[in-house]
């Protein structure tokens, strides 16, 4: 713990102004940063980190000092996103991955079978880690917080791991679909 945060956090609770907007200045960046990782939206993001602050402020008084305070603005930037999202996700009729595992009436698989049966092959080609996250998430199905922790890495390793990889695995695809599959599969 630094020492210049217990004095910053005493201050802020004293009503300095000044101490709050180098509480805000220093801590806005990462926290955008997080909000962004989760929500992806700006007009979302500058709300999360709004109130982010407003719930820091609330419960300053209780903060024990086991962590950097840019560490707990972090935890709870995380969990309002995430609850957040639960709201957003209970508001939806219906789940919003419906319409992409859902063909049209005229087509009798979203995919076509020999795309598929390429995919399937092309995921057991795949080596190393690459294959460990595709296993991980597409397969067994873990959230990107779960595979982290699994894997021992940060959650954005897994992110840009499962990203390559699932480009890759598009290539290899495509690389073998003959020409024009597109445009006769639908």
């Amino acid at each position: 713990m630094n020492p210049n945060e217990r004095e910053l956090v005493q201050r802020i609770l004293k009503g300095d102004s000044a101490a709050f907007q180098d509480f805000y200045n220093t801590h806005k960046k990462a926290l955008i940063r997080a909000c962004w990782y989760f929500l992806g939206n700006d007009g979302e993001v500058e709300d999360m980190v709004q109130e982010t602050f407003i719930k820091a402020l609330r419960n300053l008084e209780k903060f024990r000092y086991e962590c950097s305070l840019g560490t707990w603005l972090n935890h709870i930037a995380v969990n309002l996103c995430r609850d957040h999202l639960e709201k957003k996700k209970r508001t939806l009729p219906f789940s919003v991955d419906f319409f992409s595992t859902h063909p049209s009436r005229e087509q009798a698989s979203p995919y076509p079978q020999e795309a598929l049966q390429m995919l399937r092959e092309e995921i057991k080609n795949l080596e190393g880690k690459e294959k460990e996250l595709i296993t991980l998430r597409e397969i067994k199905g873990l959230s990107y917080e779960a595979i982290a922790n699994k894997l021992k890495m940060p959650v954005g390793s897994v992110t840009s791991g499962l990203f390559r990889a699932r480009q890759k695995l598009i290539e290899k695809v495509r690389e073998k679909l003959p020409k024009g599959w597109e445009e006769t599969s639908l």
